[in-house]
């Protein structure tokens, strides 16, 4: 059992990430442009640097100051409240922060938890979310360690169904935590990061309608009901079709392979756990390819000769397209694709029938179609 730490999808079914919620990130809640002031002394920091960031709209904003004995001040404008990350000197923390706010950070920098925010009003909340993801990422790195110390080769049976738990008391804890803040910026955040980033589509829908007018109205909430609009295409029953460049830079049409069953694959180059996914295609592929078995890769690569390279090397002789943009893919866009590896399956219709096959999960599942 696996946790997704990047942005490829290990083979995991408790998608937890490793990194703290205090990490930089993004949520937002009032569409009110205004101006913002912080205010720190953080004893130990002495005269480093200190950097605020924040991301929105995809970009990654960065100002920086060097503090005078600890103190320090920031000064700018916010389209609404975001979650800016405090670096001060080598460690981090993160402040939830809306526009026309004043805000004070007083506190040691050896003891970054403990330091006191005032002036924020969603720090609470934020702070809230912190202390339930520090149990849940805390047993998950318990569990971890059994996993090293059983090896590879050694039952895993009993670990992995503490995993399962733990997946389903994220779950729940999600669910209680946007329960008890519906109206709060930070909710669609955290609906968005456990069950958008890491796919969960019921659970993305349910929490979401949980949330307020106003939650939904906010910038993030607006943008999670964006992500499931665009998720709602891949979902199970759809018949999606596109068009995209081979490798020889010729258009190639999922439907055009109406009358096969397709399993449509998100992969790159780059990605590790793509990499070890693929030789449970080719072994699917070998068995159910002349019984009308067809794969249409679709890379988010964006140097075509490191494509090319480990079509090669991993001997995968099905059908590869790209548009060779990376995450900026259009494609990746439109099917609002957050991690690889991702896929789905169509039937001879066309018709999605199954998403996110792997391993014997595949193998299974192929065996029923053709039986």
């Amino acid at each position: 059992m696996k946790i997704k730490i990047m942005k490829y999808k290990l083979p995991a079914k408790v998608l937890l990430a490793a990194l703290s919620p205090f990490a930089l990130i993004t949520a937002v809640c009032a569409q009110t442009v205004g101006s913002y002031q912080i205010n720190g002394h953080i004893e130990g920091l002495g005269d480093q640097k200190v950097y605020l960031s924040r991301s929105y709209s995809g970009k990654d904003l960065t100002d920086s100051v060097v503090a005078q004995n600890g103190v320090f001040s920031f000064k700018g404008t916010s389209p609404g409240t975001l979650i800016y990350g405090l670096r001060l000197g080598k460690q981090f923390m993160s402040v939830a922060m809306q526009s026309n706010e004043h805000v004070k950070i007083e506190g040691v920098l050896s003891k970054l938890n403990e330091v006191v925010v005032t002036g924020a009003k969603e720090q609470k909340v934020w702070k809230e979310w912190g202390q339930t993801w520090s149990v849940v990422s805390g047993r998950a790195g318990q569990l971890y360690k059994a996993l090293d110390s059983i090896g590879e080769k050694g039952d895993r049976t009993a670990v992995n169904a503490e995993f399962e738990k733990l997946s389903l008391r994220l779950i729940d804890s999600v669910e209680h935590f946007v329960k008890r803040h519906p109206s709060s910026a930070i909710s669609p955040y955290v609906i968005t990061d456990r069950f958008v980033t890491y796919p969960n589509p019921e659970k993305a829908q349910s929490t979401y309608a949980l949330l307020t007018v106003a939650g939904k109205n906010s910038i993030y909430g607006k943008e999670l009901g964006d992500a499931l609009k665009v998720g709602a295409k891949t979902g199970m029953g759809v018949k999606p079709d596109f068009t995209i460049p081979d490798q020889n830079g010729k258009p190639i049409k999922l439907s055009s392979l109406k009358g096969k069953v397709v399993l449509v694959d998100f992969w790159a180059s780059w990605c590790g756990p793509c990499r070890k996914e693929n030789p449970n295609l080719v072994k699917a592929y070998a068995k159910y390819h002349d019984k009308g078995f067809e794969i249409l890769g679709i890379s988010l690569d964006d140097k075509k000769d490191n494509w090319l390279k480990a079509i090669d090397a991993d001997k995968l002789t099905w059908l590869h397209a790209s548009d060779l943009k990376g995450w900026k893919s259009d494609l990746a866009q439109e099917y609002g694709i957050r991690s690889i590896p991702m896929n789905f399956l169509v039937d001879a219709n066309g018709k999605i029938i199954a998403k996110d096959l792997r391993g014997e999960e595949l193998e299974k599942k192929l065996l029923t179609v053709f039986k």
